[in-house]
């Protein structure tokens, strides 16, 4: 039999047990506990001792000869699994986890969802256990469309708003392979639910039309725009048509049919805008800021509340360093840094979604959330960090190469700009903004002009147009 040692005596870490216990012929046997909380010291939990703390678990693998960990704390910080996964490693035995979102939501865990530690789970935070019960509510009744649905993020809403069982979730992107995997996925995971997969494109606005009709959501989620600083650099007139003219296109269109809230996911790169790809969020920031203040025809509710989202940068989103370092890893090296000194924000995913939902619900209408992101991470340990869990040394085994940063990059990034007054709400992770960081009067003005320009292809005079409405520095 395989000794099994579970961190974590709470829910998921019983939930594990009782699994085991369960299913004898998977041949794993439950040696203890370990648990922090000094109230559960020398409990019997399932027929299972609390052998000591987490401290003690080098001294108490050695004692038991255990085979193999698991980290069943789903609301752990990011540096006590890091703290568990360096003791395991120095002990020499293998370890997986508990994934830290699904079974917070649905309130069980499961021996089939353990996984390898991975990055993100070093650097997250935890998940608020409480914050579940609020949103079950904002969903209950409701219909809800997420466009860009197969990228990153509107997946990871997918999932989640998924699990807090609205009426119908409908997801639409242009990417079909995408789709094609989500649907997959979400057909196995909630078979009861209703879900539509929409095959469309944001720049459509007659068949974006359609879709609104068709379905009628009350929430909308806009997760689509691209979002690669150097492409969107070397064509800005694609990021004005999909990131400005997309975004207004949905919001429009919204608007029109009258739903309940409209939610912008948005990023860092919209503070002080260097580049492109930046200032066309911060002006999809205003669209929505606009839209907000201009009177509605419906009475059934008082307007499409429109509300954006800001935050840094996701781990192992599509393109992102991780998926790049990974890959760079198995290749053998040399994994490849822009500069020694730069230094990004980064949330996990799953942690990203839940925020955003929990905006969504506090929000009344023309606020810039932004996300409370921790401390900048150097992304030179974040490679090194990667290459342990690989388990090779960095700089002996694999080498780490700095190359110099590309067009349109900031060694350092800003969550918001000295023009966005911040102020706190009663979430501890969510801050408010109600400044634009421009003048919004000009917006229609500049929506016609910049329009023209990328149908011309002009990409001179659409930085030269980003600059005047002051958006690009």
């Amino acid at each position: 039999m395989k000794k099994i040692l579970v961190v974590g005596a709470g829910v998921a870490g019983k939930d594990v047990v009782r699994e085991i216990k369960n299913e004898p012929k998977i041949g794993l046997k439950v040696i203890g506990f370990i648990d922090d909380d000094p109230t559960k010291a020398g409990k019997i939990i399932y027929g299972v001792k609390v052998l000591g703390k987490g401290e003690e678990i080098k001294k108490i693998i050695s004692k038991f000869n255990v085979d193999e960990v698991i980290i069943a704390i789903p609301s752990a910080r990011g540096e006590d699994i890091k703290k568990y996964v360096r003791l395991c490693s120095e002990a020499k035995v293998g370890f997986k986890i508990v994934p830290r979102v699904k079974e917070i939501i649905e309130g069980k865990a499961k021996l089939e969802s353990l996984r390898k530690v991975k990055v993100e789970d070093l650097l997250g935070r935890p998940v608020v256990k409480s914050d579940t019960k609020g949103l079950k509510e904002f969903f209950r009744g409701k219909r809800v469309l997420i466009t860009g649905a197969a990228g990153s993020i509107g997946s990871e809403l997918s999932r989640q708003i998924a699990a807090y069982k609205p009426v119908g979730l409908i997801l639409l992107d242009w990417w079909e392979n995408g789709i094609f995997d989500l649907q997959s996925e979400l057909t196995k995971d909630f078979p009861e639910l209703n879900i539509d997969y929409v095959i469309a494109s944001i720049r459509d606005r007659e068949k974006v039309d359609n879709i609104f009709s068709s379905f009628k959501p009350h929430f909308v989620f806009h997760a689509a725009a691209y979002k690669h600083v150097p492409l969107m650099e070397e064509f800005p007139e694609e990021a004005v048509k999909n990131n400005i003219l997309g975004t207004l296109s949905v919001a429009e269109s919204a608007k029109s049919f009258g739903v309940e809230r409209f939610v912008l996911v948005s990023t860092d790169k919209a503070a002080n805008p260097v580049n492109v790809m930046g200032a066309t969020k911060l002006v999809t920031e205003g669209i929505g800021k606009m839209l907000n203040s201009q009177k509605t025809k419906f009475t059934s509710h008082d307007g499409t509340k429109f509300i954006a989202v800001r935050f840094g940068n996701v781990l192992d989103s599509y393109g992102s360093v991780i998926p790049i370092f990974r890959k760079q890893i198995e290749e053998g090296g040399p994994v490849t840094i822009t500069d020694r000194k730069m230094t990004r924000y980064f949330m996990t995913i799953p942690e990203a979604a839940q925020l955003i939902l929990k905006a969504a619900s506090i929000g009344c209408g023309g606020e810039l959330f932004v996300l409370d992101m921790g401390q900048p991470v150097k992304i030179v340990d974040l490679a090194e960090s990667m290459i342990r869990l690989s388990g090779f040394i960095p700089g002996k085994d694999i080498a780490i190469e700095f190359i110099g940063k590309r067009p349109g990059e900031k060694i350092s990034e800003e969550i918001f700009s000295e023009k966005e007054k911040l102020s706190a709400t009663k979430e501890g992770k969510i801050f408010i903004s109600k400044s634009s960081g421009f003048d919004i009067r000009k917006l229609p003005i500049f929506l016609r002009k910049v329009e023209k320009l990328a149908n011309n292809n002009n990409r001179n005079g659409i930085r030269e147009e980003l600059k005047r409405m002051g958006v690009l520095g």
